[in-house]
């Protein structure tokens, strides 16, 4: 069994709101404090890994467990990492176009 319309909707929306916070995040990374921190060498990869991270993260533990009780199940799972998958170029080209700048 999948996602429904309205979990599916969700995990639209978080994947939006984290590729609008890229462009942020990549200007904290480059800050001294941060940067001597994390000390990335590959900050592309980093942006990329933490923006996908973060989307599973919130959409499965913040508001999947929250509002429906439990865990995601197989199929669940299964449609979550698709739509990732098939916004990951989306995704990428935000990171590319937020570490240019």
């Amino acid at each position: 069994m999948g996602l429904g319309d309205k979990d599916s909707k969700m995990l639209k929306a978080m994947i939006d709101e984290e590729i609008a916070k890229i462009p942020g995040l990549v200007r904290n990374l480059r800050l001294p404090q941060f940067s001597a921190l994390f000390q990335v060498k590959d900050e592309s990869e980093y942006v990329y890994g933490y923006a996908h991270g973060s989307i599973i993260g919130r959409f499965e533990t913040y508001y999947f467990v929250a509002h429906s009780g439990k865990k995601p199940s197989g199929g669940e799972i299964d449609e979550i990492d698709k739509t990732i998958f098939k916004r990951s170029s989306e995704i990428r080209n935000a990171v590319f176009e937020a570490v240019g700048q």
